[in-house]
């Protein structure tokens, strides 16, 4: 995992999963945003992925590229079989309160503006945000220069810098 960047308070770092047979042990503890980006060609890679960031304790998921709303669903099935999963061990109710919060859209800048400038929790700090990197092109060098045009005050499709 590869620091890349800053926007104000929020670390971006970069991680390539294809290829990339120890990608999971960089990966935070708790308390991070998984930005995946993944294309149609990479769908086989989504279970596994999701089911680690799951287990790494992510807080909250953007997605995008064409594979957007499908690895937002898969995301949201690994989180509702975990919470079964919780249910029938301690035979207590899962508390809605903390289940992770996914979202997902096709577009690359709206997405990415979308988690650096809305993700938060009230209750801890999360100022870690990870792009992990499905794709073939890999897009390390495409964020990089997002992240220097945000910080140099470009307004990404008329929206304010916020964060």
């Amino acid at each position: 995992m590869e620091l890349i960047g800053r926007i104000n308070r929020k670390k971006i770092y970069y991680i390539q999963v294809r290829n990339n047979p120890n990608w999971e042990s960089n990966l935070p503890k708790n308390d991070w945003i998984a930005f995946t980006v993944a294309n149609k060609e990479d769908e086989e890679l989504i279970p596994s992925v999701v089911k680690i960031c799951i287990d790494k304790n992510v807080a909250y998921t953007s997605s995008t590229g064409e594979a957007a709303h499908h690895t937002e669903d898969y995301f949201d099935e690994e989180i509702a079989w975990n919470m079964v999963d919780y249910e029938l061990k301690t035979k207590k109710e899962f508390d809605s309160e903390n289940l992770t919060p996914t979202i997902s859209d096709e577009n690359f800048e709206d997405s990415f503006w979308f988690t650096y400038t809305s993700i938060y929790d009230d209750n801890f700090l999360i100022d870690k945000i990870v792009c992990i990197d499905f794709t073939t092109q890999k897009i390390k060098n495409q964020l990089i220069e997002l992240i220097e045009k945000v910080n140099n005050g470009f307004i990404l499709n008329n929206k304010p810098n916020e964060s």
